[in-house]
């Protein structure tokens, strides 16, 4: 099981992510703005952070930045209907790339991939 923060503005999309991560056996907490999920980081021993990149407030992509500034081996999930996300270049960890729409197939992928 895998602690993993859902970083995600659109509420029915976070509530079906969530569950998809729920029934693939991880625990989940979710956050719908970046300064949330900024703040989730602070109080929790995240796993893999899933963020969607076009958040309203910043985008996913500083958020994953900022997030491994706090924890650098912190695994990243970018959730996306678009084709280019820049990388996050630390750790030789390179963020893997969930497009939207998925399931919970893709969803499990994803995650696998990311360990």
């Amino acid at each position: 099981m895998l602690l993993i923060l859902l970083v995600e503005d659109d509420e029915l999309m976070r509530a079906i992510t969530a569950e998809m991560l729920d029934e693939l056996g991880h625990q989940v907490i979710q956050a719908d703005s970046a300064r949330a999920a900024m703040q989730m980081l602070s109080e929790h021993d995240i796993d893999v952070l899933v963020t969607d990149v076009g958040l309203p407030d910043v985008s996913g992509e500083i958020v994953a930045a900022e997030a491994r500034s706090i924890r650098p081996r912190l695994r990243i999930v970018f959730a996306t209907g678009g084709n280019v996300v820049r990388e996050v270049d630390q750790d030789d960890s390179s963020p893997v790339l969930l497009r939207k729409p998925y399931d919970s197939d893709a969803l499990a992928a994803a995650i696998a991939k990311a360990r």
